[in-house]
């Protein structure tokens, strides 16, 4: 083991108190975050002195698992097996004092409360907080939670996402009046089918999208999340063709692993999610798809479209939604296909159509008989507009925004308000 290696254990089991433990296994891995960056993890399995035989391959009781930042040593995550935690417990803080833990949190992260976090929910031997400026929220955010067992010794550590710290902030006032922000919530206003459960039909609903404006209303931010999200090229390209294609598509296996090896982690690679797409990639892309939909999907000519691509772990992953968009689905149903970025060809895809099957023998929904301009003032009064400090990536700073939601809908028949969460 190199000496390198051999410091980043010694420090992680006198920082955690685990003097009595061995380590019995490690691992390494690579993520991207939101800011394109590259991120190493280790992740260790400390086995406590007294710990029994596991079976069946699991960790025994008491076990810490802990994962870190290889490069920088923060602390990701702690876990200890089935609630018991056999470290030295003088190190870490009990449920009984909120300060205690609030504290601890502080010195283990390097994070300000008040500042950068806020506790976001308590329970009994729970607690979880997230990422705040100054009391307001921020996207794409942070969590952080914590644990406890029946004698409030902590048992739980993590966090995951992004918490800003000052230099990252552009400040300023929120400044959006309604005069600015009912313009664009009445365009984010529309007409969704969602399936009844109850009446085996589809409901024809007018809901609002979810969607951040500007803090000067220029310009809307969407809300795209998930991973590889950062790195989404939007396209609105119909996906037709003269002839369909023969032959078969030839599927290969996907390896989404994350696990790298010492040699990646020392020389600090960057995750290929982190190298954009050039144009050629993009139009070789669109090729493929229209190459793939022909001889998968002959019969869809013209009744799909490209939506988008983005980045997943080494693939160009592709969307492919529904063409007619006159009836938008709240399920949002779609095709994701899979390319290899060095070879530019598709090798596997996932058809969410097969969701549908649970409704196929729901009823079609009814027409429209309300006016969008009769909906959308209907849903103003349950309008929620929020600041929040979203990140730019244009200008490389979280600026302020408006976050404009609504959690209810207007059926488009009887014109009745409902509440969205219910309609599922």
């Amino acid at each position: 083991m190199s000496e390198e290696l051999q410091n980043v254990f010694d420090t992680v089991q006198e920082k955690l108190g685990l003097t009595n433990h061995k380590l019995e296994r490690h691992h390494f891995f690579r993520e991207k975050n939101h800011f394109n960056e590259t991120i190493y993890l280790v992740s260790m399995e400390w086995f406590s002195d007294d710990s029994e035989e596991a079976e069946n391959g699991y960790n025994p009781a008491g076990t810490a698992v802990v994962d870190i930042n290889f490069h920088t040593s923060a602390i990701r995550r702690i876990v200890f097996v089935n609630g018991a935690n056999s470290a030295d417990h003088t190190l870490y803080p009990n449920a009984a004092t909120k300060e205690d833990v609030i504290d601890w949190i502080e010195d283990i992260t390097g994070l300000t409360f008040g500042r950068q976090f806020l506790i976001a929910e308590e329970q009994d031997y729970k607690m979880a907080f997230r990422a705040a400026v100054d009391n307001i929220p921020v996207s794409p955010s942070g969590f952080i939670n914590v644990e406890f067992n029946d004698d409030g010794v902590l048992t739980l550590f993590s966090i995951d996402g992004e918490f800003p710290n000052e230099a990252q902030i552009e400040w300023e006032p929120f400044a959006l009046t309604p005069d600015k922000y009912e313009p664009v919530a009445k365009k984010q206003c529309h007409l969704l089918t969602f399936p009844d459960q109850e009446a085996k039909k589809w409901k024809p609903i007018y809901g609002m999208e979810e969607v951040f404006l500007t803090n000067d209303a220029a310009r809307t931010i969407p809300m795209t999340l998930g991973d590889g999200r950062s790195s989404f090229i939007a396209r609105d390209k119909v996906l037709a063709w003269e002839a369909p294609l023969e032959g078969r598509f030839e599927q290969k296996e996907i390896d989404f692993s994350p696990e790298v090896t010492f040699e990646t982690v020392r020389a600090n690679q960057p995750h290929p999610d982190t190298l954009s797409l050039t144009e050629d990639e993009v139009t070789a892309s669109e090729d493929e798809v229209l190459r793939f939909m022909r001889l998968v999907y002959p019969n869809e000519n013209g009744k799909r479209r490209l939506t988008g691509l983005y980045l997943k772990d080494g693939y160009i992953a592709a969307e492919i939604k529904p063409a007619q968009d006159e009836w938008k689905n709240a399920l949002d149903i779609k095709i994701k296909l899979l390319i290899e970025r060095d070879t530019l060809t598709a090798v596997n895809y996932f058809d969410q159509d097969r969701l549908f099957e649970a409704f196929s023998h729901f009823g079609e929904a009814e027409e429209a008989v309300v006016a969008h301009e009769d909906a959308f003032n209907k849903l103003l009064g349950y309008l929620k507009v929020e600041p929040v400090y979203v990140y730019d990536s244009k200008r490389g700073k979280y600026i302020m925004c408006g976050k404009l939601d609504c959690d209810y809908g207007v059926n488009a028949v009887t014109g009745e308000v409902v509440k969205l969460n219910e309609m599922f």
